[in-house]
């Protein structure tokens, strides 16, 4: 289109009126400006896919891994089972335990049991009366014959 005449070269040469239906270049800015700004999105956009694809790779990564470790442990756990057994049964057939012996780890797996309990309590006043013998005296008569009434030994007198 001549600048000059604001007619495009077609119309002038055929002598005819332009009907000049270009777009302006005001349309024209505005459809470069939204080519850029897609443009951007769409490289942002693919930028972001790239990082979260690469986060996932590098968590699919990390779980095959944890996955190899834990099977490996549980067959060095099944290994060291396998060991242990294998000594215990031979050490048993060297020299059985006697019942003397069985007699003292019975005593200390009691005593290992009674201070966890201990341990576990909040109240130490409770550890304190169920080593009261006392209490392991009323406790078997509670069990034996219904509650003991605090009057005497007649269950019937606390009714």
């Amino acid at each position: 289109m001549d600048s000059k005449n604001k007619n495009c070269a077609e119309c002038t040469r055929r002598g005819r009126k332009c009907q000049k239906q270009f777009h302006s270049e005001r349309e024209w800015d505005s459809l470069h400006r939204d080519q850029e700004k897609l443009a951007f999105d769409l490289e942002e956009a693919q930028r972001l896919w790239l990082e979260h694809s690469q986060k996932m790779q590098e968590a699919m990564s990390k779980i095959i891994r944890l996955q190899k470790q834990q099977r490996f442990l549980k067959e060095r756990g099944g290994r060291m089972l396998e060991h242990d057994s294998k000594l215990m049964e031979q050490l048993d057939e060297e020299d059985p335990l006697s019942a003397e012996d069985l007699q003292e780890l019975e005593r200390l797996a009691d005593e290992e049991e009674a201070a966890r309990l201990a341990a576990v309590s909040n109240n130490p006043s409770l550890t304190q009366m169920m080593n009261s013998p006392s209490f392991w005296e009323n406790f078997d008569s509670a069990v034996a014959g219904g509650i003991p009434s605090p009057t005497g030994d007649n269950p019937s007198s606390s009714r």
